[in-house]
């Protein structure tokens, strides 16, 4: 048997081995190819850059010369502006061109480029226009043409050679690549040959020494799979097949024994599978709790569970009931006292689980329990933020008790309602603090803008009647233009004081409503507006500031960045919400990013508990949709 184990497993390994050399061989063969291959792609890339940079500086040579020439031949200022765009680009063209070549002679060439470049531009270029602005006859001489004429040759002549040179490289480059693909390719063919005629032997010693004792094996193993846990496998081969039938027999063991727990465990993980999703889609709390207790009775096969929360008097109030029914459960809401040996009375003192399989000699507080007749019971406690906030029990009218580490396993259930308790008390904390950070903004705008109104503007008015009245007595014709001419931009500064005003809070808002404060905003609008407003009524105030500024928002970027050249307005109510939307056919592309005027908004709307979206493809518009609720901007007013 020794023998035997030590001829299999020492030919397996001589032909491994062989098999190993062999195909590494090949392999590395075919990686010196694949890394020739990837050096010349990668060098003919660069080289692709080089001479598309080359042919980049050419271009704004050329654009340099026609704009000085244009401009030279016209005298139109308008053919500087290609002349300075060019100018502009050269430094940055030139750096890249020297970034990207790695080879020293090439790199000569290029700072000779870039300094022809920079003195063509720099002593030629420059000079010359500036002549033309003083002289324009004198820049068209022969002499300056003939001198531009020579630099810009002399340009051409070294870009040519650059690339010239850059396209040779790629050229002697992929020929060495080809080369070691032919090598690879000669490589390959001799490997494949050899590798299987060395596997066909090895897959014949195979077939006789252990793929036949395997497949005994294999049809055990498909008895296991079907579900016949109690096959087993004789065991009768030898060395390391013996071992294999061993471990397969043992394997079914252990399969036999740890089904029942196995299926246990997946319909534990199952149940907190579905709970957390409904904690993620912060379904209501009581929603929730019902769904806990349904999970735990059936799970444990409980005849009945309950999720009970601490009272501050001593008391517990059920949140929620599954399972058994009758006069004696409390029901959903309804308190009760904890008695003495009752599980929630246990959890609440100890703070941890607690069990008790026998009610036997209960005192009379304890009577509910033996009413049901309850024979066992377990409970967990539920911790919301490091404070005990109740507890998750269930319950047994069965000989049977409950399993034994039942109270333990809670703990994974307990999590999820303590996760969905904190998620609950979350949000309303942060619906609450959004709420009073959008009022107190609201507030402070209204504040400004009245003290702009009756302080600032009224000021600067009183200025501007003195200063009309003093122009009025004023008898020297050029003292009163002078006067006239303070008091035009003193009234600009008035006009402009009160635009500002309009827009921190406008008084047409809180005046006359929604409707009329969107009409005078779309008389403003640089973008034409379309309005539909299907709003009639005044509404709470802080719907209507919150609606104004979502339009707002909307015609300033459709303004500034959407390059927009028609936006529709339109406002509906249905439902108890008001429906605010605004689209545009600019650009699109607006988002949620740093700096963005869209993110106040959500809060103000959320704050509000409405729901801002916006739709932004690139090319196609922006379109921003706000509902809402009547009913909470007239609760948060």
């Amino acid at each position: 048997m020794a023998h035997l184990r030590r001829g299999l497993t020492g030919r397996l390994v001589a032909a491994s081995c062989v098999l190993a050399v062999l195909l590494g061989s090949v392999f590395a063969v075919l990686l010196l190819a694949v890394s020739d291959q990837r050096d010349a792609a990668a060098l003919s890339r660069r080289s692709q850059q080089v001479l598309t940079t080359a042919n980049r500086m050419q271009a704004l040579v050329l654009d340099v010369e026609t704009g000085e020439r244009g401009y030279l031949l016209t005298g139109d200022p308008r053919f500087l502006q290609p002349w300075s765009a060019a100018r502009a680009q050269i430094p940055p063209v030139g750096v890249r061109l020297t970034d990207l070549i790695i080879n020293p002679a090439r790199e000569r060439m290029a700072h000779q480029i870039i300094h022809s470049t920079r003195s063509y531009v720099r002593d030629y270029s420059v000079p010359l226009v500036a002549l033309a602005t003083r002289d324009p006859k004198a820049a068209r001489s022969l002499s300056h043409t003939l001198e531009g004429k020579r630099r810009v040759d002399v340009i051409r002549a070294q870009i040519d050679r650059l690339s010239a040179s850059a396209r040779a490289a790629t050229v002697a480059r992929q020929e060495r690549a080809a080369a070691a693909a032919r090598r690879a390719e000669v490589a390959s063919v001799v490997g494949m040959a050899g590798s299987v005629l060395l596997v066909a032997l090895l897959a014949a010693y195979l077939t006789r020494s252990i793929v036949r004792p395997v497949r005994r094996a294999a049809t055990m193993a498909g008895e296991l799979a079907a579900g016949d846990l109690s096959a087993r496998l004789p065991e009768t081969g030898a060395g390391e097949i013996r071992t294999l039938e061993h471990s397969f027999n043992t394997m079914g063991e252990s399969l036999e024994r740890n089904r029942d727990e196995l299926a246990k465990l997946v319909e534990e993980q199952t149940a907190l599978r579905r709970l957390s999703t409904l904690v993620a889609r912060a379904v209501p709390p009581a929603t929730t709790f019902a769904t806990v207790t349904e999970e735990i009775g059936e799970l444990f096969e409980a005849d009945g569970t309950a999720m009970v929360r601490y009272e501050a008097d001593g008391t517990a109030t059920a949140v929620a009931l599954w399972g058994q029914r009758d006069s004696s459960l409390p029901e959903v809401g309804s308190r009760a006292e904890l008695g003495e040996r009752t599980v929630p009375a246990q959890v609440r003192r100890t703070g941890r689980h607690a069990r008790l399989d026998s009610y036997a000699g209960s005192r009379d507080k304890d009577r509910g329990p033996r009413e049901l007749g309850v024979r066992s019971a377990v409970a967990a406690p539920i911790e919301v933020q490091g404070r005990l906030w109740g507890a998750l029990t269930a319950f047994s009218t069965k000989e049977r008790p409950l399993p034994r580490d039942a109270e333990a396993r809670f703990a994974d259930f307990t999590e999820v309602v303590a996760l969905a308790i904190a998620n609950a008390q979350a949000r309303s904390e942060l619906a609450a603090s959004r709420a009073r950070v959008v009022a107190a903004t609201d507030r402070a705008r209204r504040r400004i803008e009245r003290d702009l109104h009756d302080g600032a503007q009224q000021r600067l008015v009183s200025l501007l009647l003195d200063l009309r009245g003093i122009e009025a007595d004023i008898p020297d014709d050029q003292v009163r233009a002078d006067v006239a001419e303070v008091a035009t931009g003193l009234t600009d500064a008035v006009e402009e004081l009160r635009e500002m005003a309009r827009g921190i809070h406008p008084a047409i808002l809180s005046e006359a409503g929604l409707g009329p404060a969107l009409k005078a905003l779309a008389r403003r609008s640089a973008v034409p507006v379309e309005l539909g407003l299907g709003v009639k009524t005044r509404l709470p105030q802080p719907i209507e500031v919150a609606a104004y500024y979502v339009v707002a928002e909307a015609l300033t970027n459709a303004a500034k960045h959407a390059q927009a050249s028609h936006v529709e307005v339109t406002t509906s109510e249905r439902d108890g919400r008001v429906c605010v939307d605004v689209e545009d056919d600019g650009v699109g592309g607006a988002s949620f990013g740093d700096g963005s005027g869209l993110v106040g908004l959500t809060d103000r709307v959320e704050a509000l508990g409405g729901v801002l979206k916006v739709t932004s493809p690139t090319g196609r518009g922006t379109r921003i949709h706000a509902e809402l609720p009547v009913g909470s901007g007239q609760a948060t007013s």
